[in-house]
């Protein structure tokens, strides 16, 4: 990961910025002195403008109880929190060579739903990695869907030559693999529909989009725009991009909530108290 003064991110134009890299958690751990990416975390805060921070993806065991308190602790920092899983299975997660367990990655959701009821959560999910039973796809999917989620990126396993995996024992067939990810993808899809319901009627900040004119799927007049909580919104009206907007949800479309600017529904409700 390419690394910056956090002084030098100040004078971008951009209003949210991503953090993102291989194993981002670990960040300054090969530091003298040694640092923590909580410090780095910190320190953008402390010491520039960056009016919105997101984390691209973090290790479970780097989602620490002091990194959550400091996610709750300001609007600053996107209620987003991308989580490798791989499986829900133990057997599978030790054949990976994985440092975590369940119970582990577990402990990390329910932390993370306590202090941000609302918080996006997302993992990435393997499906047919070699040796997988139907057993350990089972666990997998019972272990999501007891989680709160709100989405997961699916991928089929496929052998790369040169890797561990690929002499590892019992490949599983490619038609079971495809079934696996289709049941992964249908809980998907089912985890992050329930997601977005929990949305409706409450109040969003969201950051406007460039909007796409040629898009034949979205009425001309509305603006996509993106959540603190990695929710796709359509604002009703037209807005310029890189706007910071509240808004308020009031229905859902497909993979996108529909909303209206708070400021309109408070003049609505204002005029109508006039009548």
């Amino acid at each position: 990961m390419p690394v910056h003064s956090p002084a030098s991110l100040a004078p971008s134009p951009a209003r949210e910025i991503v953090l993102s890299g291989i194993n981002l958690g670990t960040y300054g751990r090969d530091l003298s002195p040694r640092v923590n990416f909580i410090d780095l975390v910190r320190r953008i805060l402390d010491q520039t403008s960056v009016e919105r921070l997101r984390i691209s993806s973090i290790e479970p065991l780097d989602v620490t109880q002091d990194l959550v308190d400091l996610f709750a602790s300001t609007d600053r920092i996107a209620q987003h929190f991308h989580m490798p899983l791989q499986s829900g299975s133990d057997r599978v997660l030790a054949a990976m060579h994985r440092w975590y367990r369940t119970e582990h990655y577990a402990r990390r959701v329910e932390l993370i739903r306590e202090r941000l009821p609302h918080a996006a959560i997302g993992a990435d999910v393997i499906a047919g990695f070699p040796g997988e039973t139907d057993a350990d796809h089972a666990a997998t999917l019972s272990f999501i869907d007891r989680l709160p989620f709100t989405y997961l990126h699916v991928f089929s396993y496929s052998s790369r030559p040169g890797t561990k995996a690929a002499s590892l024992p019992n490949h599983v067939a490619g038609s079971i693999i495809k079934r696996r990810a289709r049941e992964l993808r249908a809980l998907a899809e089912r985890k992050a529909a329930a997601f977005r319901r929990s949305q409706l009627g409450l109040t969003l900040r969201v950051l406007t989009l460039r909007r796409d004119d040629s898009a034949k799927d979205r009425p001309a007049d509305t603006t996509p725009a993106l959540s603190s909580n990695f929710l796709k919104v359509r604002v009703s009206s037209v807005y310029p991009a890189n706007l910071w907007l509240d808004v308020v949800v009031t229905t859902e479309e497909g993979n996108c909530l529909v909303c209206e600017p708070a400021a309109s529904l408070r003049d609505s409700a204002f005029s109508a108290s006039l009548r």
